[in-house]
């Protein structure tokens, strides 16, 4: 087994766990406490949007499913700004510590940008105290509802929830291709809906990681393809996030970030050529013949030339 694979557990025992997280965040929204949430939740709605596919829309197992998956909707959206900003925050810091490295001769564009970054950071971490107290009054205030919908939905299922695996790793793979049909050129306008359509094909394949070799291999494709293309959207985000206001100091920081955000959807449409050319099992040929096969890989747009670390940081 994966020493950082999934473990194998009842849908019973991930409802438990999930409502765990929603007890402690509710307490005290922190990061780790947030990102875990969300990350549960994320994998609770992919496992049961799947196995909703297979039953009569009016059982009560499955009805059960959508009722959970319409609370864990409203949960996502509450955790979203903090978890936002979280993530802002974390990328802040990292430049600026990238930043402190290049050497004791420091640009004076640098240091405009640092002195922006310091600010920014400032003014994100007000946000995020009052998102945090925002999160946790909504928790509090839906709570019931959310955990009701939880134990219904244990109620609903048996204990031995997890299907075989068996198989799964075809469907998956599948499942993948028809999305990607779906989206014949990926560029900036598309990308992240297309990062947003395969997140149930990647936590059920982390759901199966730990048993099934194929189900792994995916998992790992899936979470490259979706942190590339989670990456760009971040910096994206917080480039905008830094042009809001149209303070002085901000207009060094956003023209940087803008440019890293080029160079990171330039790395994130590379990792989908490569991944699709993995999935698709035709590694390495040309993007006429990758195009060619039933997984149609996004046509590759024609772009400016990427601007190198060193240029960026003058």
């Amino acid at each position: 087994m994966r020493a950082h694979a999934p473990k194998m557990t009842t849908l019973h025992a991930r409802v438990a766990a999930w409502v765990k997280l929603l007890t402690r965040c509710g307490e005290k929204p922190t990061r780790k406490r947030v990102h875990a949430l969300r990350v549960a939740t994320l994998r609770l709605q992919a496992e049961l949007e799947r196995d909703l596919a297979e039953l009569p829309h009016a059982s009560h197992q499955a009805q059960a499913m959508i009722r959970f998956g319409k609370q864990a909707e409203k949960l996502r959206e509450a955790l979203g700004p903090a978890r936002e900003i979280d993530v802002w925050i974390g990328k802040l810091r990292g430049l600026r510590a990238s930043n402190a490295k290049a050497g004791e001769y420091v640009p004076r564009t640098i240091e405009e940008c640092s002195r922006g970054m310091a600010r920014l950071e400032d003014r994100l971490k007000r946000k995020r105290r009052t998102a945090g107290k925002k999160l946790a009054a909504a928790i509090e205030l839906k709570n019931e509802r959310f955990v009701k919908a939880a134990e219904d939905l244990e109620l609903a299922s048996e204990e031995s929830r997890l299907p075989d695996a068996r198989g799964i790793g075809r469907e998956l793979v599948a499942d993948f291709r028809r999305v990607s049909a779906e989206f014949p050129v990926l560029d900036e306008s598309n990308l992240h809906e297309f990062r947003k359509r395969i997140k149930t094909v990647r936590y059920v394949a982390d759901l199966h990681a730990g048993s099934d070799r194929e189900c792994a291999r995916i998992a790992t494709q899936m979470k490259k393809l979706q942190g590339a293309i989670g990456e760009w959207h971040d910096w994206q985000a917080l480039a905008e996030e830094t042009r809001r206001g149209d303070h002085a100091w901000s207009k060094p920081l956003a023209e940087l970030l803008e440019t890293i955000t080029k160079e990171a959807l330039e790395a994130a449409l590379e990792t989908a050529y490569s991944v699709m050319a993995r999935m698709s099992g035709k590694e390495g040929e040309t993007d006429r013949d990758l195009r060619a096969v039933d997984l149609k890989i996004p046509v590759r747009m024609e772009r400016e030339p990427q601007v190198t670390k060193e240029r960026r940081l003058a």
